[in-house]
């Protein structure tokens, strides 16, 4: 019995979708087809499909809002599962705090644009990141020096390897610039996420999330497919320094800014170009390959490398 047979017998309700393009999801509107494609509409039937998987020896990749992924040219086998809830729930408003559930699906900037109109503050900042929030959490993005998981209280999560889910403390998710648990525990899938938010003026608020929108639109190629920023701000030491003043203070020196520096910008593989614009970002101008961005980011790489002697590490995540 082959893999739609499978489904289907198994999951009749089920609208699976069979030899899905993916690049159709993807921000950087690359990679191949899914063998099987379905948006689960609820937490129980991604618990459910995850399960028989486990069960069946079958392959699986979740999909979250596809921003900051390189879907592999050949596709991908197996089930690829998108996630199709989105609910925001207010558990407690006072009027100093709120906090509130978001489901993993909900995109990012309609969660910061709900909670912003109802006076909740300290999300603004990830107003223009791209994708869902279980994909934020899960890279743990960041906006500046702000991390997503500033405001997090707590996470559920289904854990595949119990059959189970739970609720996980901030702590417990173990959050680091751009790291979490979830990039290191594959059994583990997050279902929704809690936030305590500081009340403020909804119009403040708003202001907010409009400055941060303003930013982004002066500063980032919005106009084009991309997959975000491609590499993770580098640690700072004692040559940047002595290189970049500038940045004297800084935790961290931004990888576009080297990128820039090399003398990188505008550089091409086929269709994928590191953005005129911000060089922190790849760009495809119309038929980029997965391969046109792996060996764009290793010219990157060495590039960086031989002139800063700062080993760039990717943001981007590979689904292969």
């Amino acid at each position: 019995m082959n893999l739609e047979q499978l489904f289907k017998q198994n999951f009749p309700s089920f609208d699976f979708i069979f030899d899905y393009p993916l690049a159709n999801k993807s921000y950087f509107k690359i990679g191949g087809n899914a063998e099987v494609y379905y948006a689960a509409k609820n937490r129980q039937e991604v618990i459910d499909l995850l399960v028989f998987c486990k069960k069946q020896n079958i392959k699986y990749n979740i999909l979250g809002g596809a921003s900051n992924i390189i879907i592999a040219d050949e596709g991908l086998t197996g089930l690829v599962i998108g996630f199709d809830f989105n609910e925001l729930k207010i558990v407690e408003e006072t009027q100093d705090k709120i906090i509130c559930q978001a489901d993993a699906g909900i995109k990012t900037s309609v969660l910061v644009a709900k909670i912003a109109a109802k006076g909740g503050s300290g999300l603004e900042g990830f107003i223009g990141v791209p994708g869902v929030l279980g994909g934020a959490i899960y890279n743990n993005a960041h906006y500046l020096k702000d991390l997503i998981s500033d405001n997090l209280i707590q996470v559920e999560v289904f854990d595949l390897e119990k059959e189970e889910i739970s609720l996980f403390t901030r702590e417990k998710c173990q959050f680091a610039y751009e790291q979490s648990i979830f990039q290191t525990n594959k059994s583990l899938l997050i279902l929704s996420a809690y936030f305590e938010l500081k009340k403020i003026s909804p119009d403040i608020a708003k202001e907010k999330v409009r400055a941060a929108i303003e930013k982004r639109e002066l500063t980032q190629p919005l106009d084009l497919p991309s997959c975000g920023c491609v590499f993770q701000n580098p640690a700072n030491n004692e040559q940047l320094k002595k290189l970049f003043p500038q940045f004297s203070e800084a935790e961290f020196v931004p990888a576009g800014f080297l990128i820039d520096q090399a003398g990188l910008k505008g550089s091409k593989e086929g269709d994928v170009q590191v953005s005129e614009k911000h060089a922190a970002f790849f760009v495809n101008l119309g038929q980029g390959k997965a391969e046109d961005v792996k060996k764009l980011i290793h010219r990157v790489k060495t590039v960086v490398l031989e002139k800063f002697n700062v080993i760039l590490k990717e943001e981007v995540f590979y689904l292969t």
